[in-house]
């Protein structure tokens, strides 16, 4: 573990010939452990704000975006101390402070300044410049860790990082980066490691009524999550229920299978001054069912060109 914080050291103090060298050591580590490394470089030279931001994006992934104190205490004890402190990748844009890497507002929950800080200078006399970008102090005698806004322009050590997450990282899922490594945070209905494998339902609960018909489509693989099986039924019948089922994450489908009902007509009633005779062959007025009405001597029917 300590030849792994020395080859952090490494990549910011040598050459560029040399850092490449180490880079494709520290990748080469990383596969035989099976780890994806989200690591920490730095500049061996001082510059402005801006320009370190520039250094980092081109040679690395970004400036460190600071997420929680665990990864402040990991920069606290590994970086080396620098007179003029390090950039972190913070800068106030319109009054509002913005991390730079994903153009989000820092929370309240999220600040580590130090005390009386941010403060834009106003230690007793007020600069002529803004104080819009962070410094973060390293190994100081107090408070270290901490932040403070500082002038954008003065000279300091670029801090970066190269993330852990790749395109391909997390299948069906956010990845989240951790300290020297990545975690991924699955869609609603995946899981495993790298969110690739699927939640699956039972596809012998997807039963086919009689004189019904079932018709299935699968967005990930049958019978799997979002999978979507529609009813229909034969003439004369119709559904239970008109929803379809769908396979949802608890690996359970939406709705119980249907079934295929026959068709209830409203019963009619004999007429005063005739009568009815119905015919059912499937069911009591049912689909099918035929009624043939006549009248009493003396009466006709009407309403109707027919008798049935």
């Amino acid at each position: 573990m300590m030849f792994y914080f020395d080859l952090f050291q490494a990549c910011g103090s040598k050459t560029s010939s040399s850092r490449i060298s180490l880079t494709l050591l520290f990748s080469m580590l990383c596969m035989w452990t099976s780890v994806e490394c989200w690591s920490y470089f730095y500049s061996n030279t001082t510059m402005n704000w801006q320009q370190a931001r520039d250094w980092c994006q081109e040679h690395y992934t970004d400036m460190v975006a600071i997420q929680n104190q665990e990864e402040i205490g990991h920069l606290n004890s590994w970086l080396p101390r620098k007179s003029g402190y390090y950039w972190i990748g913070i800068r106030k844009f319109n009054n509002v402070w913005t991390w730079v890497g994903t153009n989000k507002s820092l929370t309240a929950e999220a600040t580590n300044w130090a005390k009386g800080e941010p403060n834009n200078g106003k230690k007793g006399q007020r600069t002529r410049e803004n104080e819009d970008c962070v410094e973060m102090y390293i190994k100081r005698d107090m408070e270290p860790g901490k932040w403070n806004d500082e002038r954008c322009g003065k000279q300091k050590t670029a801090l970066c990082y190269t993330a852990a997450c790749k395109n391909d990282s997390c299948l069906y899922g956010d990845c989240v980066e951790t300290i020297n490594s990545h975690r991924c945070a699955c869609f609603e209905g995946f899981y495993g490691e790298k969110c690739d494998q699927v939640v699956q339902c039972n596809k012998e609960e997807v039963t086919v009524p009689y004189k019904g018909r079932v018709n299935c489509t699968h967005t990930y693989g049958d019978f799997s999550y979002d999978s979507l099986c529609e009813y229909s039924c034969e003439e004369g019948y119709q559904l239970s229920t008109p929803r379809p089922l769908r396979c949802t994450a608890s690996k359970r489908w939406s709705e119980q299978p249907p079934s295929c009902e026959l068709v209830q007509c409203e019963k009619l009633s004999q007429p005063a001054r005739g009568s009815m005779e119905c015919s059912d062959p499937l069911g009591s007025s049912s689909y099918q069912s035929t009624c043939a009405f006549t009248c009493d001597e003396g009466y006709v029917l009407a309403g109707s060109p027919s008798d049935t």
